[in-house]
């Protein structure tokens, strides 16, 4: 009997760990961790992937430790390393709220917000398509499954119980805000470009005819226009951000 005990214990802890690694990822990535899926969906799904991914990664669980302090280390580190990798894909999703923002801003609709899913908030207008659009895609091309693929392998990254780099995952955060934001620039770039050459357009108009209220007038064209430009690159938009997020989650993937 005492031996029993003892084996349910040791696979207790090991469903402990990697429940605490799987769980913490699962309440922040996108698609699982966003906010129209319910708590409830997201602590039961956790459970299954952690009771179905326990034996693959069971050798890499260090023993238990007879310190209680010590576990809740070791749990803690856990925790950390599944909102660091869910945090790198959150990272990828806030730069569709950048291009929308920026598009909102050249079209003239920053004023109207609405419901963000990809920020979990209030946002803008394209902002709120694009984040919608780009949770589709993830679940029409299967990157879900590479979001699942991207926790089990930190695994192999992130020895449980040991040292975290935490130098290395600051860099990295860093890197993927600055990442982010260049790729919401780079899917705004027609609209920037446009509104710049709009905005010179008008300028030089109330130069020529003072009296006549350009920017007032015009602002309803400044948004047809906004609006046709949106339609024309909305698909070109999607697919480089598409690939952009894939390649940042690859980097968690084992090299095999």
């Amino acid at each position: 009997m005492n031996v029993l005990q003892q084996l349910l214990a040791e696979q207790v802890y090991v469903w402990l760990v990697v429940f605490a690694r799987v769980g913490s990822a699962f309440m922040i990535m996108p698609t699982i961790g966003d906010a129209f899926v319910a708590q409830r969906a997201r602590l039961l799904l956790g459970l299954a992937v952690s009771v179905l991914v326990a034996p693959v990664v069971q050798a890499r669980i260090p023993p238990m430790p007879a310190d209680p302090f010590a576990l809740l280390l070791l749990l803690v580190g856990e925790i950390t390393v599944g909102v660091f990798v869910a945090s790198v894909a959150r990272l990828l999703m806030s730069a569709l709220e950048t291009a929308g923002s920026i598009i909102a801003v050249q079209a003239g609709l920053a004023n109207a917000q609405v419901f963000n899913p990809a920020m979990a908030g209030q946002g803008s207008l394209p902002g709120a398509l694009l984040g919608w659009l780009g949770l589709l895609l993830i679940f029409l091309t299967d990157m879900h499954h590479l979001l699942l693929m991207a926790v089990v392998d930190s695994f192999d990254f992130f020895i449980p119980g040991a040292a975290l780099p935490v130098n290395d995952m600051a860099a990295t955060i860093g890197r993927m805000v600055s990442q982010s934001f260049l790729i919401g620039l780079q899917m705004a770039a027609p609209f920037i470009v446009a509104g710049i050459l709009f905005a010179f357009a008008l300028g030089l108009l109330s130069k020529l005819a003072p009296q006549v209220q350009v920017f007032f007038l015009f602002t309803s064209l400044q948004v047809a226009v906004g609006l046709f430009m949106f339609a024309l690159t909305l698909s070109a938009m999607m697919l480089f951000w598409l690939s952009h997020f894939e390649q940042g989650l690859i980097a968690f993937l084992r090299s095999s």
